[in-house]
């Protein structure tokens, strides 16, 4: 037995993903730490109050975020089926056109959804439309960055990248504490001079891909577009899921109830990002070694097993220590902790479900947009049905995502079996 057991952590330790998820990892945990300190700094500064208005840009941030998330996956994967073919030529002609016409669209954008800004603005009962401005440009300056970003994930630079992510994040916590104290807008301005500071640090690590002569891109629009619609709606499904309740909470509650559910979500994240370095080595590896039809069903296995260990240990020290959890965000916070475990089941099964989405859009298989839009109109509609309280709306996202979760897994189980 003692034998089998040392088979097997030796199995483990030694496996792909098990080395560049540990080194992800550690890069990431220490950028999330600075993205929680980010929350419990600028949250004690601003207040309850102004930090649900804070928050609740973030969540339209998030849905906008749903456009670059659907340019990363796509990007994601060419670049990695580059790396598969050692193809250094058409991915430097990929990033610079995609590079491009991100930043035509980014400023095409302004015109188009700026006109929302009164609509939001009321809905919210956030007084000044420059904030929408704002949370516009922080979106548009960080999907500039993403193929950058896309091409050493998929070429597996995972160090660089790692380091990368480290120097944006200091940059963002430092700007934004110092912006807190001036209010919400210098703190969106801060996150704006972040990314464009992050986004200038890219070009070093960038440099083995100029070096190599562009070749002419060989991907088609028809290609392009039968992956990245459903890729977009799978996104949106996903991403929608995960910010809609903040929107809806701050609609339907007070400022403070607002600002205490904003807390929630900020802790939830934690066993979100504590995981998240599985999924972000997964990804180009599945999609390598579907390219070289090479067996990948060991890895998935491990990433669940990894992702649903850490989520599951995170969330039981939310139950049994949800005040202590609390603590840093200040005596304002407080009234969030009987909710904190409860809520910890949500973003574990949710997380869960987004380690399955990766895999699946890593495979290629795109008719899972399905079932995340299904889901998330099922959240809202419930959520506005059953609204009498905060452990209501959190009752109700427990249930979405472990239905999220059961059905991704049987798809997942259906699409590898039939292949």
């Amino acid at each position: 037995m003692q034998k089998r057991i040392k088979t097997f952590f030796i199995a483990v330790t030694s496996h792909h993903l098990f080395k560049n998820s540990a080194l992800v990892f550690i890069g990431s945990t220490t950028a999330n730490f600075s993205g929680w300190l980010y929350h419990l700094f600028v949250g004690r500064i601003l207040g309850p109050e102004k930090y649900s208005e804070l928050s609740s840009l973030f969540a339209i941030f998030y849905i906008l975020n749903v456009f670059t998330s659907v340019v990363q996956i796509s990007l994601l994967k060419f670049f990695s089926v580059y790396k598969a073919r050692n193809d250094y030529g058409q991915a430097n002609t990929l990033f610079w056109m995609a590079t491009k016409k991100i930043t035509i669209a980014s400023v095409v954008g302004i015109i188009v959804l700026f006109p929302l800004a009164p609509f939001l603005s009321a809905y919210l009962h956030i007084d000044s439309y420059l904030y929408f401005f704002l949370i516009y440009v922080i979106f548009a300056t960080s999907t500039i960055a993403v193929p950058a970003g896309a091409a050493l994930q998929g070429f597996q630079q995972f160090m660089p990248l790692t380091l990368v992510s480290n120097i944006g994040m200091l940059l963002r916590l430092i700007s934004g504490i110092i912006g807190a104290f001036f209010g919400v807008g210098w703190t969106l301005i801060a996150n704006i001079i972040t990314n464009i500071g992050s986004f200038a640090v890219y070009f070093f690590p960038l440099r083995f891909l100029f070096h190599t002569k562009a070749k002419k891109l060989t991907i088609s629009k028809k290609d392009a577009l039968s992956y990245g619609v459903p890729v977009l709606l799978t996104t949106l499904g996903l991403t929608v899921l995960n910010s809609q309740d903040v929107l809806l909470v701050k609609h339907y509650f007070t400022s403070y109830d607002a600002g205490i559910y904003a807390s929630l979500s900020v802790l939830g994240k934690i066993i979100f990002y504590a995981s998240s370095a599985v999924g972000y080595v997964l990804f180009p590896l599945v999609a390598q070694r579907k390219e070289l039809k090479e067996d990948f069903g060991r890895s998935v296995k491990l990433g669940l097993i990894a992702v649903g260990s850490m989520s599951l240990m995170i969330t039981i020290i939310y139950f049994l220590f949800p005040s202590t959890v609390v603590l840093p965000l200040g005596p304002a916070f407080a009234g969030a902790a009987p909710y904190l475990g409860w809520f910890g089941i949500f973003v574990m099964f949710y997380t869960m479900a987004t380690l399955l989405l990766t895999t699946l859009l890593a495979m290629g298989v795109t008719g899972i947009w399905v079932i995340t839009m299904i889901v998330a109109v099922l959240q809202y509609v419930l959520i506005v049905l059953y609204h009498g309280s905060l452990l209501e709306v959190t009752y109700v996202n427990v249930v979405i995502s472990i239905l999220l979760f059961m059905s991704l897994l049987v798809y997942y189980k259906y699409v590898t079996k039939k292949a």
